[in-house]
């Protein structure tokens, strides 16, 4: 069962560090330009609904269980946000990644979620 453990831990670690860094290239490449140009509006209102989930990474790595719990938080309040504006693609697409990893993570560190 330990090691059962281990499997997720490094599952949500590695996938955890893909999505983070494959959005994290997205909102550099996409968004930068577009604050620069002044024309950001809908992008900036967007960017504090994911500081939550990236956030919750980066403790997950220390603390799994607490960053787990904040990582399923941000992807709660994305998809939340999404689904206001009546966008249930983009709510999955950006929600699913950061809710299947802080799952994960709290899975890698409990025997009664397993």
């Amino acid at each position: 069962m330990a090691n059962t453990h281990k499997i997720l831990l490094n599952t949500a670690r590695i996938s955890g560090l893909f999505v983070t860094v494959f959005f994290g290239a997205f909102f550099v490449g996409e968004g930068l330009p577009d604050i620069i140009a002044g024309r950001a509006k809908s992008f900036l209102y967007f960017l504090p609904f994911t500081i939550p989930a990236f956030t919750g990474f980066v403790i997950a790595l220390f603390r799994p269980v607490a960053g787990g719990w904040i990582m399923i938080t941000g992807s709660l309040l994305l998809m939340s946000y999404f689904l206001l504006h009546n966008d249930i693609t983009m709510s999955m697409i950006y929600g699913l990644p950061a809710l299947l990893i802080g799952i994960c993570f709290l899975a890698s560190k409990s025997k009664e979620l397993i």
